[in-house]
């Protein structure tokens, strides 16, 4: 009974320790690379934020056409300055010996790159070029992605203040169970001496 109540304790300890909301799980953002140009050829303003990926994967299987990605990050309109930079060129498929690994170790058919101020991109509008390169011929269109910073809890915790509340018609209801839980979690802690004396 001893050990019962004071797990059951500890629980209900750490569900008020416990944060509210959680921090932005990063995601990917995949973006195809066809013989016909890129799927989606337009990625929506609110869907990607800071720490998301754009995940790029060459399904072009034309044999001797790669495909490769080049981020204008200095945002001057050209792919060449010093702060660019461009993905791999990326395959249609790649070779595998009898062990199932590349016979070509820098064959690639996916990439990703990462959104955010380690890759020298800040939030906001970033503009892309998507090459394609069959034998001698090279094929470029440009394309646009816009992501944002992840504000998700950072603004209160950046002034050390707590959430500001929100107006939200379940906020009565939750309030209210945060009292009963709290009473019970003090009622636990009140006859726990007891229990453990009992024992």
């Amino acid at each position: 009974m001893r050990i019962t109540a004071l797990a059951f304790t500890s629980i209900l300890l750490a569900s008020f320790l416990t944060p509210a909301a959680s921090a932005h799980e990063p995601k990917e953002y995949t973006i195809l690379l066809t013989q016909d140009g890129t799927t989606p050829q337009t990625i929506p303003d609110d869907v990607l934020v800071q720490t998301d990926f754009l995940f790029f994967m060459n399904v072009d299987d034309r044999e001797g056409v790669s495909h490769r990605i080049q981020v204008d990050a200095d945002d001057d309109g050209l792919f060449n300055g010093s702060d660019d930079f461009s993905s791999n060129w990326l395959s249609g498929s790649c070779d595998l010996d009898e062990n199932g690994s590349k016979v070509d170790e820098s064959c690639m058919v996916t990439e990703a790159i990462l959104l955010g101020p380690e890759n020298g991109l800040l939030p906001g509008t970033i503009q892309l070029r998507h090459q394609t390169m069959n034998g001698s011929i090279l094929l470029e269109e440009r394309l646009s992605v816009t992501f944002k910073e992840d504000v998700h809890n950072q603004l209160n915790s950046e002034i050390g203040l707590p959430k500001m509340p929100q107006e939200n018609p379940e906020d009565g209801s939750r309030d209210l169970l945060v009292a009963i839980l709290f009473t019970s979690l003090m009622g636990i802690l009140a006859i726990s001496p007891s229990l453990i004396n009992r024992d």
